[in-house]
C-alpha cells in the first residue's frame, strides 16, 4: 500500500513505480547481515592494541614507547629524587640541600606517578618563567585502577612535577629545611575520558609567575596532560607557595566569601525522581566493599538495584584508594540545592600508606587523595539514585569543560588528624546527554574546612561511544535536524530531562515532578518530529508528521534469532508518535495541577505486504499519526489516534489507538478486563490434568538445548535472548484449547531490575504492553519450536505475517511490585499461506492474578531464511 502523506514534505511517489523485488521474493526473507566482517588477525590485533578511548595501548617491555625521546630524568633519576639524595640528581651543586631536614620532594612508591623527565627549560636560581615536559606509563594490573581505568586522583597527581621545577629552581637554598611546600588552590577542566592502564600521560608544566611575601615564596604554574595528542586534563591557575610550621598550625582553613554564602542562601530549591529507592541512608565499610565488588544489591538492600550482567565497570574503586570508610547520612533532598547531601567519614592512621610515601621527612595528606573520596561518594550517590539503569555498559568519566575549583587551606598531618569528614553537596543533577552529577565538597578536618572542591562532576557514558569508534562499511542514517520540529536531542530531553525544555516555559510547572514521558533508550524509536498541523490546546483532528531512523546494529537486531524487527519495536514505532502528540498539543496543560499517566487502552495494528521482509536496518521509517478525538473529564483524558508507517514510501504497518491520560489513584483502582472478578487460567477452568500437558522450564537443559540453541543447518531457528526473552516457564497441551488447536500458559517471573522498566518511564516505570504481546509471540514460538512446526522448511526462522491484523486491549498494567507476570494463548488455525506457516492465537495476560490484556489475532509466521538472489 503506497503512503498517501501528499502534505508530508518527506512523502514519495511511488504510483506506478516497478518493484521488481516483490515478485522475486514472495514470501521468502534475508535472513543473514547483507554485509558479513570477519575478524582478521591484523584486526584483532588492533582491536588488542587500542582502548576504548581510542588511542593505543603500548607494550612497555619492548622499548618502543622511549623510541626518539631525550630523556632528562630517568625513572631511577626520580625515585633517587623522592627518597634519596637531590645531588644525585641534579649535581654537587644542590649538595648542600641535603643536609637540610626537609627539602622539596616527590612522593615515594606507590605515589610517585612520574616515569621519566623529556624536557626542561629552567636555570637554577632564576625565578623565571620556567617549564618542564613529563611523562608517566600507567603500568598494567595498576593497584588504583578500576577495570583498567585510573582514578581522578591519578590523572591529576601525576603532573606532580611542579615540585621537580621548583626544585630545580634552587627553592630549597632559601628554605634551608624551614619552609615547606603546599598547595593552596587550582582549577582542573577535564576535556576528555581518563585514561588507561598501558597509555602514557604527558604533562606540559609551566611555572608562570613568582610573588615573594616576606619570607614566604607563592608561585603560579599551569599544566597540560595529554595522551598522544590528545588533550586530556587542564589545570589552571594553580598557587602553591613555602611555609614554616608554625604557620601551617595556624591555618584557619577555607573561609567563604559574603558573596559565596549569599548565593548559597539565594540558591533555588530543586528537586530529582531517582530511578531507583533503598531505605537505608547509611552504609558501613562492608557496603562499600560490596561496591567494589559491583554488588549493589547488597550495599543498598534492595534487589532492584541488581546489574544483572550490565555496567561491569560501575564500581567503587579498589579499597587501597578508596577514601572513605563509612557514609553517616544521606538526605536526597538536603542541601541548599534540595538535591542531596551526603556526609561520609575517612578514618586516619599514621601507618596509612599514604602519609609515608608523601613525602618523607614532611608527611601530609595529599589533596589529590583528600578529593578522591569526593569522587568516591559521587560514585556511590550516582549508583543510589539508580543513573546505571540508564546505560548498558559504562563508565565513571568526568564532566567535560566544567571547571572545577579547589582550595586547600589547612594541612591533613599524621600526627594532629585521626578522621576526615566529606560533605558532599549536590548542585545538579541531569539525564541528558548522559546522566551526570556535580556537587561541591567540604573536606573537614578537627572543626576545620581543610579543601574545598567546587564542581565536583561524574557522568556514565557508554564505553562504545561512537567519538572514538570507526565507522564499520555499511549503510547508515545520518541523523539530521534541519527542518525538523523537534529533533533527537528535543525528544530525549523529553524523554529524560526538563519538560520546559522541549516544548516551552508553559510546562515549567512540571519541574521536579513524576509524569508520563517519551520512552528512553533502546525504547525510544522516533529520530525527529518534522512537523505537528496544529497549535496547542486545538485537540481537533491534528496530524503529527515523524521519523524514526534504523539503526544497523539496532539491539533488537542483534539479539534477534534473525533479521526480523520484533512485533512489539514494530508497535512501539507506531504508538510512541500518538503519546508525543498528545503530550505536545499540552493536554496534560488541561489539569496543570494533576499529575498525569499515559497509558495506551486498546488498539489495532495490520502488517500490510511486506515483500523484502522487516529488515529495515539502514533505513528511515516514516510515520503519520493523527488524533482525531479527544475528551477530558473530571482530571482524565480520553484520546484516539490513527497512524501509518512507511518505508520507501510503502506502508507497512497502519492502525489505530486509544490512549489515557490518568492519575495514579485511577490506575491503582483498575479491575482489569473482569470488572475486579478473579478469572483464572484456562487450563484450571477446565481442570487439566498434569499429563495432559508439557511443563517447559525455559532455563532447563532442554530449553537451552533445543529452545535456545539453534539446530545444525537451522541458525535461525531458536528462541531470541536477552531483552527479548519474556517468559521463564511454560504449559503446552497439543490440540487443546478453546479452538482445539493448541494451549500454552506461560509465567514470566517479573524482577524490579528488568530493562525495559528504566526505558519505560522514567518517574513512571511500568512494562510496555507492547513486551506483554512480544511475549505473547514467544510462547507461541516455543510451542512451534517443541511441536517442530518448522520442520518441512530447509532453514526456517519466525518472521511477521503480513496482511494481518492484531488488535490489543489494555486494563491494567505490569508494575516493578508485580511479583508474576502470566499469559495464555488459544491456537485458532496453523495453515500454510504461500512459503509461510502462519499460526494466528488470541490471548489473555494476567498481572497477578488480575487478567488485565486481551490480544486477538496475535500472528507468528514461519519461513525459509532464504538469502535474496539479488543480494548474493
Amino acid at each position: 500500500e503506497a503512503a498517501d502523506w501528499s502534505t508530508s514534505p518527506t512523502s514519495k511517489t511511488i504510483a506506478g513505480q516497478e518493484h521488481s523485488i516483490t515478485g522475486l521474493l514472495k514470501n521468502t526473507y534475508s535472513m543473514e547481515p547483507i554485509m558479513t566482517t570477519s575478524s582478521t588477525k591484523e584486526e584483532k590485533k588492533k582491536k588488542d592494541t587500542i582502548a576504548e578511548n581510542g588511542l593505543k595501548l603500548q607494550d612497555y617491555t619492548s622499548g618502543e614507547h622511549l623510541a626518539d625521546k631525550e630523556i632528562v630524568f630517568s625513572q631511577e633519576d626520580l625515585v633517587e629524587f623522592a627518597s634519596g639524595s637531590i645531588a644525585k640528581v641534579f649535581g654537587e651543586e644542590y649538595a648542600i640541600i641535603d643536609s637540610y631536614r626537609r627539602r622539596v620532594m616527590l612522593p615515594m612508591d606507590p605515589y610517585l606517578l612520574v616515569s621519566r623527565v623529556t624536557g626542561l627549560n629552567a636555570k637554577r636560581g632564576e625565578y623565571k618563567p620556567s617549564t618542564m615536559q613529563t611523562e608517566y606509563d600507567i603500568p598494567y594490573g595498576a593497584w588504583y585502577t578500576t577495570d583498567r581505568q585510573i582514578p581522578w586522583a591519578v590523572s591529576v597527581e601525576s603532573g606532580q612535577c611542579d615540585l621537580l621545577l621548583i626544585s630545580y629552581l634552587g627553592i630549597d637554598f632559601q628554605n634551608k629545611g624551614e619552609l615547606v611546600y603546599r598547595l593552596l588552590d587550582c582549577t582542573l577542566t577535564f576535556v576528555d575520558d581518563l585514561p588507561f592502564e598501558g597509555q602514557t600521560l604527558r604533562y606540559d608544566i609551566s611555572i608562570n609567575s613568582f610573588v615573594q611575601n616576606g619570607d614566604n615564596l607563592l608561585f603560579f604554574f599551569s599544566y597540560r596532560c595529554y595522551v598522544e595528542d590528545r588533550l586530556v586534563l587542564k589545570m589552571d591557575g594553580g598557587c602553591a607557595g613555602f611555609f614554616s610550621d608554625e604557620q601551617l598550625q595556624q591555618g584557619g582553613g577555607v573561609v567563604y566569601t559574603k558573596e559565596e554564602i549569599q548565593a548559597r542562601l539565594n540558591a533555588e530549591r530543586k528537586h530529582f525522581v531517582p530511578l531507583l529507592h533503598t531505605d537505608k541512608t547509611s552504609f558501613s565499610k562492608e557496603d562499600l566493599r560490596h561496591l567494589i565488588n559491583g554488588e549493589m544489591e547488597k550495599c543498598f538492600g534492595n534487589m532492584s538495584y541488581y546489574a544483572n550482567g550490565r555496567n561491569s565497570s560501575l564500581r567503587l574503586p579498589p579499597e587501597q584508594i578508596l577514601m572513605i570508610d563509612r557514609i553517616t547520612s544521606v538526605d536526597l533532598k538536603g542541601g541548599a540545592y534540595g538535591l542531596g547531601l551526603v556526609i561520609a567519614e575517612k578514618d586516619l592512621s599514621p601507618d596509612d600508606w599514604y602519609f609515608p610515601c608523601h613525602f618523607r621527612d614532611d608527611e601530609v595528606l595529599a589533596g589529590s587523595l583528600q578529593a578522591e573520596g569526593g569522587g568516591n561518594l559521587l560514585r556511590f550517590f550516582m549508583l543510589m539514585l539508580g543513573l546505571q539503569r540508564l546505560t548498558k555498559d559504562a563508565r565513571y568519566q568526568p564532566v567535560y569543560d566544567i571547571p572545577q575549583k579547589v582550595r586547600c587551606r589547612k594541612e591533613v598531618t599524621p600526627s594532629a588528624d585521626t578522621k576526615l569528614i566529606y560533605k558532599l553537596e549536590i548542585k545538579e543533577i541531569g539525564l541528558v546527554p548522559n546522566p551526570y552529577v556535580i556537587g561541591d565538597l567540604e573536606i573537614i578536618s578537627n572543626d576545620v574546612v581543610t579543601v574545598h572542591f567546587e564542581n565536583l562532576g561524574l557522568q556514565l557514558r557508554e564505553k562504545d561511544n561512537p567519538r572514538y569508534l570507526d565507522k564499520t562499511k555499511d549503510v547508515y542514517v545520518s541523523p539530521r535536524s534541519e527542518g525538523a520540529l523537534l529533533n533527537e536531542k528535543d525528544l530525549t530531553v523529553f524523554a529524560l530531562g526538563s519538560l520546559k525544555d522541549c516544548f516551552g516555559e508553559e510546562y515549567a510547572v512540571y519541574d521536579g515532578r513524576s509524569l508520563s514521558r517519551q520512552p528512553n533508550g533502546d525504547l525510544q524509536l522516533i529520530s525527529r518530529v518534522l512537523r505537528v498541523e496544529g497549535k496547542r490546546f486545538d485537540f481537533s483532528t491534528t496530524p503529527i508528521y515523524s521519523e524514526y531512523d534504523v539503526p544497523t546494529d539496532a539491539w533488537y537486531y542483534q539479539q534477534n534469532a534473525h533479521l526480523t524487527m520484533p512485533y512489539a519495536v514494530i508497535m512501539e514505532i507506531g504508538l510512541q508518535p500518538c503519546g508525543l502528540l498528545g503530550a505536545y498539543l499540552g493536554s496534560t496543560l488541561l489539569f496543570p495541577e494533576k499529575d498525569l499517566y499515559l497509558r495506551n487502552l486498546d488498539g489495532d495494528g495490520e502488517l500490510m505486504d511486506l515483500p523484502n521482509g522487516t529488515d529495515f536496518r539502514g533505513k528511515t521509517i516514516e510515520h503519520k499519526a493523527v488524533l482525531v478525538s479527544s475528551i477530558a473529564h473530571g482530571g482524565t483524558i480520553l484520546q484516539r489516534y490513527t497512524f501509518e508507517c512507511a518505508v520507501d514510501g510503502r506502508v507497512f504497518f497502519k492502525g489505530s489507538a486509544s490512549f489515557g491520560f490518568f492519575e495514579k489513584e485511577a490506575l491503582e483502582a483498575q479491575a482489569g478486563l473482569d470488572k475486579g472478578e478473579s478469572v483464572p487460567a484456562w487450563y484450571v477452568t477446565e481442570g487439566l490434568q498434569e499429563k495432559e500437558y508439557m511443563r517447559i522450564n525455559l532455563d532447563s537443559l532442554y530449553g537451552k538445548m533445543k529452545l535456545y540453541k539453534a539446530p545444525a543447518g537451522k541458525p535461525h531457528y531458536r528462541l531470541s535472548e536477552d531483552q527479548l526473552d519474556l517468559i521463564h516457564e511454560l504449559k503446552i497441551a497439543k490440540d487443546s484449547g478453546k479452538y482445539g488447536k493448541g494451549y500454552i500458559h506461560a509465567t514470566k517471573y517479573v524482577h524490579t531490575y528488568d530493562w525495559y522498566f528504566t526505558n519505560h518511564f522514567y518517574s513512571d516505570p511500568v512494562m510496555p504492553g507492547s513486551l506483554g504481546v512480544e511475549a505473547i509471540l514467544q510462547a507461541m514460538q516455543v510451542f512451534a519450536l517443541h511441536m517442530d512446526l518448522g520442520r518441512d522448511f530447509a532453514s526456517p526462522c519466525f518472521v511477521q505475517v503480513p496482511n494481518h491484523k492484531t488488535e490489543w486491549k489494555y486494563r491494567g498494567q505490569i508494575l516493578m511490585d508485580v511479583r508474576e507476570m502470566h499469559l495464555e494463548v488459544h491456537i485458532r488455525s496453523m495453515e500454510m499461506s504461500g512459503d509461510m506457516l502462519v499460526v494466528i492465537g488470541d490471548a489473555f495476560l494476567w498481572s497477578g492474578g488480575m487478567r488485565i490484556y486481551e490480544v486477538t489475532g496475535v500472528a507468528l509466521g514461519i519461513a525459509d531464511s532464504i538469502e535474496p538472489a539479488f543480494l548474493t
